[in-house]
């Protein structure tokens, strides 16, 4: 079941979804579906925010730096993510991938702090380019 709801959005967020919805080959109203579920679907697979990576001691910032995400989440994100690309991702899975999305998202943010922080201590040497 869907509600039609009729939105004012101001003219450059429109633009920017416009331009998203271009990108990513997708109707726009799909693609502020999409935006809508990622912020309000409840992030039940979120981690929970850690202390500042500067805060951290050397040996739990070498185990972030190193980490993996969750395994039954990094499953479940490359099943979606290759239904998807078969072009077999369910509607009821959309949110689900979204947010898996997310999560990986914020990991390798905070797994990027913990690389950078490894560095600057001398713990890892830097990434070569």
């Amino acid at each position: 079941m869907s509600t039609q709801v009729t939105l004012t959005l101001p003219d450059e967020l429109y633009e920017h979804a416009e331009r998203w919805a271009t990108l990513i080959q997708r109707d726009l109203s799909e693609t502020l579906t999409d935006a809508l579920t990622i912020v309000l679907t409840p992030l039940y697979a979120t981690p929970k925010p850690g202390k500042p990576v500067s805060s951290l001691s050397n040996q739990e910032v070498l185990a972030l730096a190193n980490g993996q995400m969750e395994a039954g989440q990094g499953q479940r994100l490359t099943t979606l993510l290759e239904k998807q690309r078969e072009d077999m991702l369910l509607e009821s899975e959309r949110p689900e991938l979204l947010v898996l999305m997310q999560v990986y998202e914020q990991f390798w943010l905070r797994q990027s702090e913990a690389l950078a922080e490894a560095v600057r201590r001398g713990l890892r040497p830097p990434l070569e380019p």
